[in-house]
Order: C-alpha cells, then structure tokens, then sequence
C-alpha cells in the first residue's frame, strides 16, 4: 500500500512542478519580449498596496473633525442660522433706505427721457420698499450663503468642501458682474428701441412700478445666468464633468445659450439677444479654459 502511494506521489509530483513553473513564468515578464526587467509580482506587496490607496481614499473623505449630532441638535443649529440670516437683511435693509432713492434714480437712467407716473398715492411708496428689500436681499446674500455653507459642511467630505469657497467668494462677485452687465450693455438698447418706437404713434408715460420690475428681473437673471462658471466649477470639483468633455459639447453649449438669451431679453430685436449668448458662450469657454488651467 505505502508503495502504491509513493508511485502516485511520483506520477503527480512532476504535474505540480510544471503548474507552479507555469505560474512563475506568468509573474515574470521577459525583457526581450517585453521590454520590462524580469519584473516579478509579489501578491503580498500587491494587497498591502490596495490596502493603502483605500486607506488613503478614506482619510480623503472623512474628517476627523466632525461630531455626530442629535436631529434636535440639528435643528437647533437650524435655527439660529435661519435667525441670523433674517438679522443680516434686516441690518441690511436699515441700510439701504437711507440710500434707497439714490438707488432708484440710478435705475432710471437708462430710460433716457421717458417720464415715469404713478397710478395711485401709495405706488411710489411700495416701489421705495420694493427696492429697498432688493438692495438688502443682494447686499447680505453673501453672509447668508456663508450661513448655508457652515451649515452643510458637516455632512460633506473634504472633497466636496472644497467647493464651498468659490461659491461663496465668486457667487456673489459674478452676480454683480452680471447685473451691471444687463444695467450698462443690454437695458439702454432695449429701452431705446422701446421708447423710440413709440415716437409719432403714442407719448410714453411709463408706470414707475412697471419699469423698475423690469429692470430688476432682468439685471436678476443677468446675475443668475452669470454663475454659469461657478456652476460648471462646481461641478468639475465633484468629478462630474471634465474640460475635454466641456469642449465635446460646446454645440449644444452654444444652443442652450441662444435660447436663454431669447428668453431673458423681451425686446424682438435680434441685437439684445446676440448680446446676451455672446456673454453666456463666452463664460462657457472661460470656464473650459479655467478648467484646463487647474488640470481638470
């Protein structure tokens, strides 16, 4: 019996020989054929490689610092945010109504010689609030995203975080930019297309009320439209787009950006329009080349 067993372990020592050469020669790459220097790999320093790329996508996500919090915690913290938001526009709309009417004049300017009326006593009154709680909201919109920001960065990983900051610096820089883009390019224009076609048919009497919603829905989404870099920004920090697909897509870039400007701009002329998706595209590409520069 013992004998019959050594002539089995005999016959199959060979097979196993052959399997564990097969194996080492399939580790091992040959510099004549491969080009690489007898390169052998190891399956233990392969698995503590692994194991060290997650470890170190792990410390990336998480932070050390945050402490879970109860949901009444939560919603205490809620709430005081929510309270100091309020405070900032209402030390802000204090603020605006010593200016105010200042403010309003320099929204009229670009009418030109249209004269303004009011339909009713109290008109010019609500207009003077309306445009006082414009100027607050925008005034302390950045501490009021700043406010939305410490709040939600507890929940994020130190990737996403890393978003927050050009939201809040640029957000409301591009908004502004936005704005006066409308006030000095596209409102004198539109307004002089409007009052001049109405010259020889009808005097203008423009309603005060009217006039300044107009302006400020348009110098509003002017400034709305102008994130787009924060947007596109945004997303390529969270890994969702990159420039070289940016740059596949620029056609549909660019007819997304036909149709907003019909959309913003009410006149029928086609110079308001052409004005406008040449701001939009133009912020599209800057973003792509913003992009290209920090290597995303």
């Amino acid at each position: 019996m013992n004998l019959e067993r050594s002539e089995i372990k005999e016959e199959h020592e060979p097979t196993l020989r052959q399997i564990a050469e097969e194996e080492e020669n399939r580790l091992h790459f040959d510099e004549d054929e491969s080009g690489f220097n007898s390169l052998s790999v190891d399956p233990e320093s392969y698995v503590d490689r692994q194991e060290q790329e997650e470890t170190e996508a792990q410390e990336d996500d998480e932070d050390p610092d945050d402490k879970s919090m109860t949901i009444v915690e939560h919603l205490d913290e809620l709430r005081w945010r929510i309270i100091r938001s309020l405070a900032y526009v209402f030390v802000a709309f204090i603020a605006a109504l010593f200016y105010t009417k200042r403010i309003m004049q320099f929204m009229e300017k670009p009418a030109g010689n249209i004269a303004f009326q009011a339909l009713s006593i109290e008109e010019p009154l609500l207009v003077f609030f309306k445009v006082a709680f414009y100027t607050a909201v925008i005034t302390a919109s950045p501490f009021i995203l700043n406010e939305v920001a410490r709040f939600v960065a507890p929940g994020l990983t130190r990737k996403e975080r890393r978003i927050l900051t050009p939201v809040i610096v640029g957000g409301p820089i591009l908004f502004i930019s936005g704005a006066a883009f409308a006030y000095f390019c596209l409102l004198p224009p539109m307004l002089h297309f409007f009052s001049s076609f109405g010259q020889g048919v009808s005097p203008i009497n423009q309603r005060l009320d009217f006039y300044i919603s107009l302006v400020s829905s348009i110098m509003l989404y002017m400034g709305l439209a102008f994130q787009i870099p924060i947007v596109i920004f945004a997303m390529s920090m969270a890994g969702l787009v990159t420039s070289n697909q940016l740059i596949k897509v620029w056609r549909y870039a660019v007819f997304g950006a036909t149709v907003l400007a019909a959309i913003i701009t009410p006149d029928p002329t086609a110079f308001s329009m052409l004005l406008v998706m040449a701001a939009l595209c133009g912020l599209y590409f800057l973003s792509v080349v913003l992009l290209k520069v920090f290597g995303k």
